[in-house]
């Protein structure tokens, strides 16, 4: 079937006459007349009757244009996508976080996408090193990375890089330990006590072991995991100290915990934002990517409230 001349028939019910669906298409009459004709032979179905010097809708060519009016719908709003794909608007967008980001940003960002007509954000966790997170950026739209090293760590990757927030690296332990009634501790008080470190290749390692450094001595890292909660729950027990990052351990001093800033060492790490070029030049992705950032500032916002 050929949607154009089905199309012609709808407007052939809109304008009643032969000569005004010419005028209104800006062909001839008898090119209208020659294409209603080969619709009815594709058809199998009479679709219009002379009437007088006129024509008319049949009873099944009334059905067909009210069903051309459907098409008519359908393929402006094929066009429509079509044209905002174009322009760099998509439906969807991907993004990819680190547990701990996801934690912190991807509530208000649902939030946030929500307010978006048609937009939906799909994403996903995953916990890799510095290059795992620049690898990711092949397979999405947006990365949230983390390094202790500095934002600067992902220039060379040929990403667009962003910084979204900088989050001290705190230490963590018991309300009861004799450690907690300091406001800030250095290399030499938490050295000599046990911790629940990170396995190697971890990025919160790399702190521990300038900790290491500054005292002089090897930490006793009595077990290693690689999830926030379990080290918080091993803190609490009293199995050893942590390094925890502030911004999403803030539940953890409702439960006993608390949390005292590091000096003497770099013990910060750098949340960024990661992408492509061509994907961050999309319309759609830059406004998520404007989301992120907003989010970002709101928990640098809390924590500051929080004090």
């Amino acid at each position: 079937m050929d949607f154009r001349r089905l199309l012609l028939l709808r407007e052939l019910a809109d304008r009643r006459t032969i000569g005004a669906t010419a005028d209104a298409l800006g062909i001839t009459a008898s090119a209208v007349s020659q294409q209603l004709k080969l619709l009815q032979e594709e058809l199998g179905v009479v679709l219009i009757q002379r009437q007088g010097r006129g024509v008319r809708l049949t009873e099944a060519g009334e059905a067909m244009a009210a069903a051309a009016a459907g098409v008519a719908v359908a393929m402006a709003r094929a066009e429509a996508t079509a044209d905002g794909y174009r322009r760099g608007e998509q439906a969807s967008v991907r993004a990819v976080f680190f547990p701990s980001a996801a934690e912190m940003f991807l509530p208000g960002l649902l939030d946030r996408v929500a307010a978006c007509e048609g937009l939906r954000l799909e994403a996903r966790l995953e916990d890799p090193n510095a290059q795992g997170f620049v690898d990711l950026a092949a397979d999405a739209d947006l990365v949230l990375g983390h390094s202790v090293n500095g934002p600067e760590e992902f220039l060379r990757s040929g990403l667009v890089v962003e910084p979204l927030l900088e989050e001290p690296l705190d230490v963590a332990l018991p309300g009861d330990h004799p450690l907690a009634a300091q406001d800030v501790l250095a290399p030499d008080d938490v050295a000599s006590w046990p911790w629940i470190g990170v396995p190697a290749g971890f990025p919160f390692d790399t702190v521990l072991r300038q900790i290491e450094l500054q005292a002089g001595r090897i930490v006793d890292r009595v077990q290693l995991m690689p999830d926030l909660r379990a080290m918080e729950a091993l803190v609490r027990g009293g199995h050893g100290l942590s390094l925890l990052p502030r911004f999403t351990s803030r539940g953890a001093l409702r439960s006993g915990l608390v949390l005292r800033p590091l000096t003497g060492v770099q013990a910060c790490r750098s949340v960024v934002l990661l992408a492509r070029a061509d994907v961050a030049a999309r319309p759609t992705v830059r406004s998520v990517m404007d989301m992120v950032h907003a989010e970002a500032e709101r928990i640098v916002r809390d924590d500051a409230a929080e004090g």
